[in-house]
């Protein structure tokens, strides 16, 4: 008897998967998402995975994945456990990754598995885990995410977040390995693997958004309400400690504590930091636009350049040093460095394919 390879066909999926054995063929295409010409929505969050497709997190808008020259959509209809998605990243098996509003998805390439949180575990962090799978400031220990539990020895106290204020909102591992993590309201703590070390400034008790280490081994840290600071030395101290740059550079809103809104002008309300290709530090804030700071020159990128909205929610810099920024609202852009100034130019672009 003379066995046929079976096909399944459907919708407009990208993905073909082999079942059964040499004895008995059989490829399906299974239908995943939709494909379409922009990303659009709130942009919470981007990676590119190993393969170097581009992903998309959005607050309410499900799951954007950029293959060549392809985007495809994921929402609950294919599977995705929670539209409202605000972080994803690439595991070490290759799967992505994604937070939704209490629970997380992990996706193969074929479908969604949902994976719950364990709301009754908490996890201290050891080791290992400087070189395991951290996410969200959740921990993977093979059946659900646990949280982090850090110890609460930081100097910086809030009485009126006593619930929130050891909360992990960011993390960035430095070239020595160290784990730097910025939280609610309790400031920065840097783990070595033994030593928790927390800093007493008393500005980064503002919920940090952001950290990053820059080509030289700087860290930035950036804030909601003091601004962008970075680990360093002054000129009269050899000392490390976090200095307010938005303050050296005059861009510090002093009025934010008793007037929280942003001010015109201001770097003070930061989410997100990288870098490009040249070194040049990119900060997004979520009030006043882009900024981008090249050594020596701090410059405002807003509407006026391009940006559909001068919130922004992430930059991300991909495997060839490209930049992508996620907006509230307005999907994503892309910087061109080459575009003049000249009248009608703009130097950002919404990005879309041509279909």
């Amino acid at each position: 008897m003379l066995l046929l390879p079976v096909f399944g066909t459907a919708c407009n999926g990208q993905n073909q998967k082999l079942l059964g054995n040499a004895a008995e063929p059989m490829a399906i295409t299974i239908c995943i998402g939709d494909t379409v010409t922009e990303i659009d929505g709130e942009i919470r969050g981007i990676t590119q995975d190993s393969k170097n497709n581009l992903w998309f997190a959005t607050n309410g808008n499900g799951v954007f994945k950029l293959g060549g020259n392809t985007i495809t959509h994921f929402t609950e209809k294919h599977g995705l456990s929670s539209n409202f998605v605000s972080n994803i990243q690439e595991n070490k098996e290759g799967k992505i990754w994604m937070e939704g509003r209490g629970v997380f998805s992990s996706f193969d390439g074929y479908e969604f598995t949902t994976i719950p949180v364990d709301e009754n575990a908490f996890q201290t962090m050891d080791y290992n885990y400087l070189n395991d799978e951290l996410f969200a400031g959740h921990y993977y220990n093979g059946k659900s995410f646990v949280k982090i539990q850090l110890p609460h020895t930081s100097p910086i106290q809030n009485d009126a977040n006593i619930r929130h204020h050891y909360d992990i909102y960011c993390t960035c591992k430095d070239k020595n390995g160290h784990l730097w993590i910025g939280t609610c309201t309790a400031g920065v703590c840097k783990y070595d693997g033994k030593t928790y070390t927390w800093f007493d400034d008393q500005e980064l008790g503002s919920p940090v958004r952001s950290i990053f280490e820059d080509k030289n081994g700087t860290i930035w840290v950036g804030n909601n309400g003091d601004g962008l600071f970075r680990y360093g030395t002054t000129d009269s101290t050899s000392e490390q400690k976090f200095i307010n740059f938005s303050r050296e550079k005059k861009l510090h809103n002093y009025d934010f504590k008793k007037y929280p809104i942003g001010t015109a002008g201001m770097m003070s309300r930061i989410w997100t930091i990288t870098d490009d290709k040249q070194g040049n530090l990119w900060i997004g804030t979520i009030d006043n636009g882009v900024w981008m700071y090249d050594g020596t020159t701090v410059t405002n990128y807003t509407t006026k350049d391009g940006l559909g909205i001068d919130f922004i929610w992430i930059i991300f810099k991909d495997n060839n040093g490209d930049l992508w920024f996620g907006t509230e609202g307005f999907g994503v852009y892309v910087f061109d460095p080459s575009t003049t100034l000249s009248v009608g130019k703009k130097r950002f672009k919404k990005f879309t394919v041509k279909n």
